[in-house]
């Protein structure tokens, strides 16, 4: 008859362990707070296409929802998945925020240091919105931000489950000994 595995696991804290957990708070503080901030834009603006300035900016908009469920998911699932999964679902989120940020980038003509200007600067459709100048920065700022969290949270998953290490050379594999 076989005994149950009585050992305990025990956090370790080294450097990698505290790196992950860094990186997981701030992941999932950024997904709270774009979450926030999307689903204000969403909820304010509607449904229907005729109150956003752009067709692009509200699909936009719902692809970065997506994601920030999608993230959700991952973040509080990820102490009952394995480093491989984190890894396929990390390259997978990092893709939809960066897709995300760049539709939201490229529709809005609002950038960091353009909300100061006055509303007859921006392009016609956009002028309306010029109040909600900041908050469209915040939600690019922050999508940009996922993006490169889940992109160093890739490369970490993957560093971890790649070992690199070096090795001997087996006699004979270059040269014959004689």
């Amino acid at each position: 008859m076989n005994e149950k595995d009585t050992t305990t696991r025990r956090l370790s804290f080294g450097v990698r362990s505290v790196a992950y957990g860094v990186t997981f708070f701030f992941l999932f503080a950024m997904t709270v707070a774009l979450l926030g901030l999307v689903g204000n834009q969403l909820h304010k603006y509607g449904n229907t296409y005729e109150q956003y300035a752009s067709m692009e900016y509200k699909n936009g908009l719902g692809l970065l929802l997506f994601s920030v469920i999608f993230s959700l998911l991952i973040l509080l699932s990820h102490p009952w998945l394995g480093v491989g999964f984190i890894c396929v679902l990390s390259f997978i989120a990092a893709v939809f925020f960066g897709t995300g940020a760049g539709v939201i980038n490229r529709t809005a003509p609002f950038k960091g240091t353009s909300c100061n200007r006055p509303a007859d600067e921006y392009p016609e459709p956009w002028r309306p919105y010029a109040h909600e100048c900041s908050r469209i920065v915040a939600i690019q700022g922050l999508a940009w931000a996922l993006w490169g969290l889940y992109i160093f949270l890739f490369f970490g998953a993957v560093f971890h489950k790649i070992q690199f290490k070096a090795r001997p050379t087996p006699e004979g594999f270059y040269y014959n000994k004689a």
